[in-house]
């Protein structure tokens, strides 16, 4: 798993007893294994958000997705790709999905509405190896056998009729404009404080402090004067 990585994903492999094994993360994106990883032996599944990184925000370049994937077929594990926002690209194109790049069904690709439209609309997707559809299909139906039927049915209205991406490409032109406002603030009202840059993706920014203040001791600052901050130390694997 990505350290730092998404603290959901990580509760949910915890609960179920999977060891988690740490993997950094630099400007091309998770740090493959080009040797046997300390002992731990084959892994079985690699979580990943390649197309804007949880929560660094990296975008994992071609050359590690093809390393990626050559990795998970010669150790046979699976990849969760987790891509949650993906739809928001700022200034350059989006980079082809692990998944569109599997030849060797590694790839088991995950995605949501919850970002590009409400929170409330509690609907994902799956795309799956043809060898995992049954095994997933029995999961889904142990869980809930009567799912939001109307939801899916008025989201694929939305769908057909063109109206998400619309709203994809208004929503965007907003963020964009929001992020630069904040990219600006945090340049003209504290510029002794915090490094930040533009993001080319998602939905939120990364800013670095420039004292010795740590993360969460910044995070509990802020919040005591009514500003509500993540500190990247929640997201790491490591402490």
């Amino acid at each position: 798993m990505e350290d730092p990585g998404y603290p959901g994903a990580r509760a949910a492999l915890m609960s179920v007893g999977a060891r988690l094994v740490p993997r950094l993360v630099d400007e091309e994106g998770l740090v493959i294994a080009t040797r046997k990883l300390s002992g731990i032996g084959r892994p079985r599944l690699v979580y990943v958000t390649p197309s804007h990184q949880c929560p660094l925000g990296v975008v994992m370049s071609v050359t590690r997705r093809l390393e990626l994937l050559d990795f998970a077929a010669r150790t046979k594990a699976w990849i969760v790709e987790d891509d949650y926002d993906s739809e928001y690209r700022y200034f350059t194109r989006p980079v082809a999905a692990l998944q569109s790049l599997d030849r060797r069904d590694r790839v088991i690709y995950v995605g949501t509405v919850s970002k590009t439209l409400i929170p409330a609309l509690r609907i994902g997707y799956l795309i799956l190896p043809e060898s995992l559809v049954e095994a997933f299909i029995r999961a889904r139906r142990t869980m809930d056998r009567q799912p939001a039927i109307t939801d899916q049915a008025v989201l694929a209205e939305v769908m057909s009729e063109g109206w998400l991406e619309k709203h994809i490409r208004q929503t965007r032109i907003r963020y964009l404009e929001r992020q630069r406002v904040l990219v600006n603030v945090i340049h003209s009202e504290m510029p002794d404080l915090l490094d930040a840059s533009a993001s080319d993706a998602g939905m939120y920014l990364v800013a670095y402090l420039k004292n010795r203040i740590t993360s969460a001791d910044a995070a509990r600052c802020a919040a005591a004067n009514g500003v509500d901050v993540v500190p990247l130390s929640a997201f790491s694997l490591r402490i």
